[in-house]
């Protein structure tokens, strides 16, 4: 294999661990968490995962960036509310990016992205 093939798969397995990671760490946070910290998901709107729900998969990106590697993480999160206001079901979903070569402001390289999505049950809700 050539080393572009080696640094490809190399960089792809990073960015599967820091998305694993980073699901894993937030499908721990307890629902009472997310309604008080994101309200406007209580009112159906989407928001986004606050980083103190993530420390690890942070710490993980800044040991990364000292090998000189740049990985930047975006993430949505929407509930699924039920008549008694409580979140039914959370729906979170997130992209890790990175460029092959170079960091974020590297123009001439295009952006490579993996994409995971994980629905979360509130066994504790209400169920109509």
């Amino acid at each position: 294999p050539s080393a572009t093939t080696t640094v490809k798969v190399g960089n792809y397995a990073k960015a599967s661990d820091l998305l694993a990671k980073f699901m894993e760490e937030v499908k721990h946070v307890p629902m009472k968490i997310y309604e008080e910290k994101i309200p406007q998901l209580l009112a159906g709107e989407e928001g986004k995962i606050p980083e103190e729900f993530y420390p690890d998969t942070l710490k993980s990106f800044v040991e990364l960036k000292k090998e000189d590697k740049e990985f930047w993480l975006d993430n949505t999160i929407k509930a699924e509310v039920n008549k008694y206001n409580q979140i039914v079901e959370l729906g979170i979903s997130a992209q890790i990016t990175w460029k092959e070569r170079g960091n974020k402001e590297a123009t001439s390289e295009p952006d490579r992205s993996l994409r995971d999505y994980a629905l979360i049950f509130n066994s504790e809700a209400k169920q109509d």
